[in-house]
């Protein structure tokens, strides 16, 4: 399960187009949000998701360390952004009007702009938007500032929005990973194990090759022409599966305590309940 995200959309689209490619045992489902990913998460409605790093450590908080990390699905390299309008300027004297998701990802993007520019939580009003609301949010001119992703910073970038902060900075590094439910995951194991070694691996080259009926439902599934897409997904770096266990350990070593402790620093969580490797738990989860 996940969002509309660009990085996880591939697995959508072999799911639609190449449904042998995938383990039977697993069904992804694609999401409107962030937010509903999580409530589905909250709710056991789904045994794992698609997510980012920071919104994995925040369901992880929240359930006191429900869940592992299976598989790292990609890097952002600009693919999470806040756009402005094109006629927007900073104004000390003035607040700021900003939309975004209610997600730990969405509130972790925004803080990092903040502090990179110095910008007091004062001057800042933030209203929650869905990505289906973006379009008619920005057209009638409710936010200043959107906190958004790949595909939907094409979309905005389309309509005349520039982006002014990304995962491109030194400050916002964001990665996106499998985390599947601890208590599910003895059973779960072959199928997520198959999905990150086998299918990963062709969906991959259905991506490189632009498998025609892969790419035309890539293109649908992301509302974006030829061009945006290619230009959207050049933002990200996915991750191999030869990389996976490199990844991994990079993940746990250096990348989860960094993100965890802006979480805090950003006032975020008071603290962070890390993930542990999904691979590396003992058969019988208490």
């Amino acid at each position: 399960m996940g969002n509309a995200w660009l990085g996880a959309a591939p697995i959508f689209s072999a799911a639609a187009t190449h449904p042998a490619v995938l383990p039977r045992q697993l069904k992804p489902v694609m999401l409107v949000s962030d937010i509903s990913v999580l409530r589905m998460l909250s709710n056991d409605a789904a045994v794992g998701a698609f997510v980012s790093l920071d919104n994995a450590l925040g369901i992880n908080t929240m359930t006191q360390g429900g869940y592992c990390v299976a598989m790292v699905i990609d890097r952002s390299l600009g693919a999470d952004a806040i756009i402005a309008h094109e006629d927007w300027r900073d104004d000390p004297e003035k607040p700021i009007h900003v939309g975004l998701e209610d997600s730990t990802l969405a509130r972790y993007v925004l803080s990092q702009w903040m502090k990179v520019n110095g910008i007091t939580p004062e001057r800042v009003t933030t209203q929650v938007l869905v990505p289906t609301e973006h379009l008619s949010a920005w057209a009638e001119k409710k936010t200043d500032l959107v906190v958004t992703y790949q595909p939907f910073v094409e979309r905005l970038k389309q309509r005349g929005g520039q982006v002014i902060f990304d995962s491109r900075h030194t400050e916002l590094k964001i990665t996106d990973v499998l985390i599947i439910n601890k208590q599910r995951w003895p059973a779960l194991a072959p199928a997520v194990m198959a999905l990150r070694d086998q299918s990963w691996p062709h969906i991959m080259s259905l991506l490189e090759q632009r498998q025609i009926e892969f790419w035309q439902a890539l293109q649908a599934l992301t509302d974006l022409g030829e061009a945006e897409l290619t230009t959207g997904l050049a933002d990200v770096e996915f991750v191999s599966a030869a990389e996976q266990e490199r990844a991994l350990a990079k993940l746990l070593q250096e990348d989860i305590p960094q993100v965890a402790e802006h979480l805090i620093q950003s006032n975020v969580y008071d603290q962070v309940t890390p993930l542990s490797r999904c691979d590396q738990l003992s058969e019988v989860v208490e």
